[in-house]
């Protein structure tokens, strides 16, 4: 078995921004097929070359049920797949599943379903015995109260299937309380960014402190492969919004190492075993601590840039994963470069009448990519709604992270403009 001619069933294939993925699998001669639900954008990556075909089944958020039906698809469309895989966080549990239905390598879907679960995240740390934030499921106001008079405040609200940071939220006191679970419960309710028909329950949890991390994993039988190290900046608290990142950190090297080493141990315990893994964690001021893991490789553009810095391809190795091939590693030693990433949000509520974004040029092939995710004259929510309109994104790498901070505030020297509606 090799990469070469092997059929790579994706299923789920997440946001349009996931496209280059799926490219750079074709580019290393994997013949690639989606399975998602009808209607879905990526049905159109046929046409352009890049799936060799891409099937509908239905997706109910019963990972058994759409497992089973994502494997029905396949033997009705004649596909014998060599791998099944997804860099979709909702649907790693079916496609977990349905490799293991199809005798194919994966994960166990055990693991995968804790890594899923914000509060068997939790659970399944404090049994093994690695320290872990208190944390309790809540599924009304009253629950809530219960919750935070034992946890104790600050505290953090979040969905317990969420993603990208929606739906997060730091309290304070009992006070706080009601206006914070409506305001979340809203937001999770007209997001278009996370697909909770899994479940829809939030988590109440301790608090911490620090400086948080994004750890990128690779597993070959059991053993840690690789690890990439990203520092994230400071989130826009109460929400925790991302507004940041860059990579290689420039944190206490100590620290540091000491939570990619219960980065490992938290997965290890788990039972994962293969693939690229996404942990984010924190450097308290009582020690490393695990925010959560999620049983695929990272969103956005960090497989460029753990690229750019380390010279990995994620996607090979998780595509290598999933075939049951081992790795073929060969990472720089030392940082090849350094990579800025910054999320601009909007400023106060109204409507956006400006949104300048500079030319920057690099001194390294990589970027800059400024993407705009919102449009002038477009309504939006400011920092006063507790969540607020993410406006653009942009990444930029330079020989070292002064550069590469430089070149990212040249990017947004004029910030946005918003007028009152």
């Amino acid at each position: 078995m090799s990469v070469e001619g092997a059929t790579a069933v994706v299923v789920g294939a997440g946001y349009p921004g996931k496209r280059p993925i799926y490219e750079r699998m074709v580019e290393l001669d994997a013949r690639v097929v989606i399975v998602d639900e009808a209607g879905h954008w990526s049905e159109r990556l046929v046409e352009d070359g890049v799936a060799s075909s891409w099937i509908s089944a239905p997706i109910t958020g019963d990972a058994d049920a759409d497992a089973a039906a994502v494997v029905d698809a396949l033997a009705a469309a004649g596909v014998r797949p060599d791998a099944v895989l997804s860099f979709w966080e909702t649907r790693v549990p079916v496609a977990t599943r349905a490799a293991a239905a199809l005798g194919v390598p994966g994960n166990p879907i055990e693991a995968v379903d804790v890594a899923r679960s914000k509060l068997r995240t939790r659970e399944a740390s404090e049994r093994v015995g690695l320290p872990t934030p208190r944390s309790q499921r809540v599924q009304s106001l009253d629950e809530l109260y219960a919750a935070a008079a034992e946890i104790g405040f600050p505290a953090v609200i979040k969905p317990e299937f969420g993603a990208s940071a929606v739906g997060c939220v730091r309290v304070d006191s009992l006070e706080s309380l009601p206006n914070i679970y409506w305001v979340v419960r809203q937001e999770l309710e007209t997001t278009h960014v996370v697909d909770l028909r899994a479940g829809n329950d939030l988590v109440a949890e301790e608090y911490l402190d620090g400086v948080e991390f994004d750890v990128d994993l690779i597993l070959d039988d059991g053993e840690c492969a690789f690890s990439s190290v990203s520092q994230n900046w400071p989130t826009a608290e109460p929400s925790f919004q991302e507004t940041g990142l860059h990579c290689p950190p420039d944190h206490s090297a100590r620290a540091v190492r000491r939570l990619v080493e219960l980065s490992v141990q938290t997965v290890q315990a788990f039972g994962f075993v293969r693939g690229v893994l996404h942990v984010e964690g924190k450097c308290t001021a009582k020690g490393p601590r695990i925010v959560e893991v999620n049983a695929r490789m990272g969103g956005g553009r960090i497989h460029q840039i753990v690229e750019a810095v380390w010279g990995v391809d994620l996607i090979e190795a998780h595509l290598r994963a999933a075939l049951g091939l081992p790795q073929e590693l060969a990472p720089s030693r030392k940082p090849r470069c350094a990579v800025a990433h910054s999320i601009v949000y909007a400023p106060a509520s109204g409507r956006l009448a400006a949104l300048p974004l500079n030319d920057v040029t690099s001194d390294i092939d990589f970027g800059p990519f400024v993407e705009a995710s919102a449009r002038v004259g477009q309504e939006v929510d400011g920092p006063d709604r507790v969540f607020s309109t993410e406006l653009a994104e942009v990444y930029v790498g330079a020989k070292n992270l002064r550069g590469a901070r430089s070149l990212v505030a040249d990017v947004l020297r004029d910030p946005p403009v918003v007028v009152p509606v």
